[in-house]
């Protein structure tokens, strides 16, 4: 299982197995802006980046969230 899905399904509480690329605030309840918030700062920290409150607000997804990743050069 990929480690950004593994991190994100922790925090919204599904099973890894029901997360995916779209996965995010239109497709799942669990994702609220609390646990948005908390998926921000454990990407931050797991990944060693810092997000822009810009890129913080477009990631709105697990895909949203592995292309900001990527752009900041973090292999996921």
């Amino acid at each position: 299982m990929n480690e950004l899905i593994t991190l994100v399904a922790g925090i919204l509480d599904m099973p890894a197995e029901t997360v995916d690329e779209n996965t995010g605030t239109a497709t799942a309840a669990e994702w609220s802006s609390l646990r948005h918030v908390q998926i921000i700062g454990s990407v931050e920290r797991a990944y060693g980046v810092r997000l822009s409150a810009r890129e913080a607000r477009a990631c709105r997804s697990v895909g949203a969230l592995r292309d900001t990743l990527r752009t900041r050069g973090v292999a996921v």
